[in-house]
């Protein structure tokens, strides 16, 4: 007689058991969490193929590329780069470099004052 209780409850507790465990959280739901948001982006940022995997996603986005060429610009460490600088870095950080090469190309275009000052800079 227990057997014939007890065997429907596990049966239940066992399905909604399985259940439970195999629901489907989206990116959003993740990333609402401080603590698992904030787990996430370190583990990005440690791990070289996916801070590699998050540049290039950055870089695609016109938004997220101008929000980054604009902090660039502005942090004083990167106005007074020198050249071996540039150069340990163009074979450390490929997609960086490009950024930052792309991001100096168009400035030579719109402000030609500006290109002949860094041409300058790069002669000497």
């Amino acid at each position: 007689m227990k057997t014939q209780t007890i065997l429907p409850i596990l049966f239940a507790a066992i399905i909604s058991l399985l259940v439970s465990c195999n629901s489907k959280q989206t990116a959003d739901n993740y990333l609402k969490d401080d603590n698992q948001r904030k787990e996430i982006v370190l583990a990005m940022a440690h791990h070289q193929p996916y801070m590699t995997e998050m540049v290039n996603e950055m870089m695609n986005n016109d938004t997220c590329k101008q929000m980054m060429i604009d902090n660039m610009m502005n942090e004083p460490s990167m106005k007074g780069m020198h050249m071996d600088n540039m150069i340990s870095m163009s074979q450390t950080d490929t997609s960086m470099f490009k950024m930052m090469m792309d991001k100096t190309m168009g400035m030579c275009d719109t402000d030609l004052a500006r290109c002949r000052m860094m041409m300058g800079a790069m002669q000497s």
